[in-house]
């Protein structure tokens, strides 16, 4: 989905791991992460996206926003900080 011209990407994050609306991005274009919680603990709240120095702490519950352009064709991975729950997205042309 876009909006004002940014990919706009919804990770609903859980107990047990990442579940985002899509697993496709386009290279070059702004990239909006929706990041939503719902009574979540333990590592999984420590989100990153470690090629692009990205690290946010999530609420137990809520909603935060991660924001980023995608420079490299090829998959881009985010994890918990302690790698024991991840997820990728295939950066596209």
């Amino acid at each position: 989905m876009q909006e004002n011209g940014k990919q706009i990407v919804t990770i609903n994050v859980k107990n047990n791991g990442y579940t985002a609306s899509t697993n496709t991005l386009k290279i070059g274009v702004p990239v909006k992460l929706i990041l939503k919680t719902n009574k979540v603990g333990g590592c999984i709240r420590s989100f990153t996206i470690p090629e692009y120095n990205i690290s946010k702490i999530l609420p137990a519950t809520g909603t935060e926003i991660v924001e980023f352009t995608p420079t490299k064709l090829g998959k881009l991975t985010y994890t918990c900080s302690m790698g024991m729950y991840s997820g990728t997205f295939n950066i596209i042309k």
